[in-house]
């Protein structure tokens, strides 16, 4: 219980910070920030998935982690796509937090047991609720009027998808026999463990940000 508080209140403030940073700073410093994050993953992190000497450490890492960061950089510096990047974030950091919660107060069904014990289906279903929720709030927030059906459909796709990151990374630390891949985060591990679902959740908002920006209203 109590490292769950823990996590819960770094959480809140490295989430509180972080989202400051991307509401009140010019973009380019946003890009900055996200630009030195990579550079934190790629030489203090990537070598404790890979070996330097491996040819998987160069194969992978164009791939992942330094395209999803070039997307997230791309739109962030596009005006037009800015604001794609508030829903991104809120969706994903809404799934973890009720994934986290919910698992840890009364999970007990694993979902992948040799990929990551502590994946239970009753978090992600707590998952799926606050980021429902959390989407339901965004766009009552940003005076946008979607159907249920709609906020449902998105809510559990963009998910899904963060799961899937989640798991490919958890797979990636399960493959080096490592928990965390690092300790920048008290409490949270490392910021590949932060952006694991980011990862692959931009690759949708990318492909689809054209759509996205007129189902969002965002001008």
């Amino acid at each position: 219980m109590r490292n769950l508080v823990t996590r819960f209140l770094t959480g809140i403030i490295i989430g509180g910070l972080f989202w400051l940073a991307f509401a009140s700073l010019p973009s380019f410093y946003f890009s900055l920030i996200l630009f030195g994050i990579l550079v934190c993953i790629v030489v203090f992190e990537w070598k404790r998935l890979f070996k330097v000497t491996k040819p998987l450490f160069w194969l992978i890492m164009p791939f992942y982690p330094i395209l999803p960061f070039a997307l997230l950089i791309y739109m962030n510096q596009q005006p037009e796509y800015h604001d794609l990047l508030f829903y991104l974030f809120i969706l994903v950091f809404s799934f973890d937090t009720g994934s986290y919660l919910v698992g840890s107060l009364i999970g007990k069904h694993k979902i992948a047991p040799h990929i990551s014990p502590g994946k239970t289906w009753e978090g992600l279903f707590g998952g799926y609720l606050f980021a429902i929720i959390g989407f339901r709030l965004m766009l009552w927030e940003q005076g946008v009027s979607r159907k249920i059906p709609f906020i449902l459909w998105y809510a559990i796709i963009l998910s899904t998808l963060s799961l899937a990151g989640d798991l490919f990374e958890s797979w990636l630390k399960r493959r080096a026999r490592i928990k965390d891949s690092g300790s920048f985060l008290p409490g949270h591990g490392g910021f590949l463990d932060r952006f694991d679902g980011i990862m692959f959740v931009v690759f949708f908002f990318y492909f689809w940000r054209n759509y996205l920006i007129k189902i969002f209203d965002i001008v």
